[in-house]
């Protein structure tokens, strides 16, 4: 389920899946506060790492905050990228 402020994520994304969720998160103009779920989430290919990071820029340069909620498998994703912290406060 996608709504404009949640975000609910399968257990797989593969990369073509990942345009479609860049060409719906384009269309937020005002974004204040999305929460992104990825707790049911056991594998993502890299370019949704990318959508991820871009989503989280754009979010923050309008004055919004994007929160992601991760599975543990996602978690050690971004440990091993070194982006939990970036991505994750």
């Amino acid at each position: 389920m996608t709504t404009q402020n949640y975000w609910a994520f399968p257990k797989e994304i593969p990369l073509e899946e990942v345009p479609r969720y860049s060409s719906i998160f384009e269309k937020i103009t005002e974004p204040k506060t999305i929460q992104f779920d990825l707790t049911k989430t056991e594998w993502i290919h890299s370019s949704f790492i990318g959508f991820l990071i871009y989503a989280k820029h754009l979010t923050t340069s309008k004055g919004g905050k994007l929160y992601i909620i991760p599975s543990p498998a996602v978690q050690h994703i971004l440990d091993l990228m070194n982006l939990r912290e970036y991505l994750l406060h």
